[in-house]
């Protein structure tokens, strides 16, 4: 009986039907969308809960057939301390950019802590004209950018501020890949080359990350995006390889994702643009309060 299911899982017919469902409930999707930018004037708070909903009806769909129909496993590592934050605030994700399906992996794990409505992305401008996908990622607020940084700061700054006025009941997170494209061994030659002639570190696995973008985007946040979960993911050689077409056919890929928590505000501190105004104000917080817990 396993070895019938297993092989109905490679089935043509059924791949054709996954497809149909995910079509049809996608345009059903965008069309409700759609319905509610009636709310965006009156009530920008419904608005954002009524298509994290709608969003997450359609994105499940990817994170059931990861998870259920292929069984494939994202084990997580994070420090116990930091796991009680994870799906209780708001986050800018940063992820490495090396499979095809990467992203799924990071999908099944917000899922799993009640974030995948919430779900974010970085993208190039072209992405959000895509049939469905790209339509959902313009309706729940995603940041589309043009690779030109004269343009793109101006968007970066407005769309960031935007998204940090999310209510809290609704937990976002922003994916950023830093590496700005998916890793192959051309790009990481020409991209190590660059390293050496920089003075940087050799990166065996990674390619050198983009920063303009992420540290304007702290700064855009102000603290009103409290976390930076910094992934990196990878996927053990006993498991299938890590292709959409494998987790199409039912073969389960095993993945293993570190997660390190960073506070947004120790980067704000240490980041040279900062007003040094908000830095006197902390530091004064601070003196006051050891000052109170020594004599009190």
């Amino acid at each position: 009986m396993a070895g019938l299911w297993t092989r109905m899982k490679t089935w043509s017919i059924l791949h054709f039907l996954f497809c149909y469902i995910l079509l049809v409930s996608g345009f059903i999707t965008c069309f409700l969308m759609s319905l509610t930018l009636v709310l965006w004037p009156l009530n920008k708070d419904l608005y954002r809960k009524v298509n994290s909903y709608l969003a997450y009806l359609w994105w499940c769909q990817f994170t059931f057939l990861g998870q259920w129909w292929s069984g494939t496993e994202c084990v997580l590592y994070i420090e116990p301390s930091d796991l009680q934050y994870i799906g209780k605030e708001h986050a800018l994700v940063i992820m490495n950019h090396k499979y095809d399906i990467d992203w799924l992996m990071g999908w099944i794990l917000t899922e799993r802590f009640g974030m995948l409505g919430g779900s974010k992305i970085y993208g190039k401008k072209f992405l959000k004209y895509i049939p469905i996908l790209g339509w959902i990622w313009y309706f729940t607020e995603s940041i589309f950018l043009e690779r030109n940084w004269d343009q793109d700061q101006k968007t970066l700054v407005r769309d960031i501020q935007e998204i940090a006025s999310f209510p809290q009941d609704v937990c976002i997170t922003i994916l950023l890949f830093c590496e700005g494209t998916r890793f192959t061994e051309e790009k990481h030659r020409i991209s190590m080359e660059v390293a050496e002639k920089k003075g940087f570190p050799y990166l065996k696995h990674h390619l050198l990350p983009r920063t303009k973008g992420f540290v304007l985007s702290l700064q855009a946040m102000k603290g009103k995006i409290p976390a930076i979960y910094d992934c990196t993911v990878a996927f053990r050689k006993d498991g299938a390889e890590p292709t959409l077409r494998n987790i199409l056919h039912g073969r389960m890929c095993r993945a293993e994702m570190y997660v390190r928590y960073v506070c947004t505000v120790f980067c704000v501190l240490f980041n040279k643009s900062i007003n040094q105004s908000i830095i006197v104000v902390i530091i004064v917080i601070i003196i006051v309060k050891i000052v109170l817990l020594h004599f009190f």
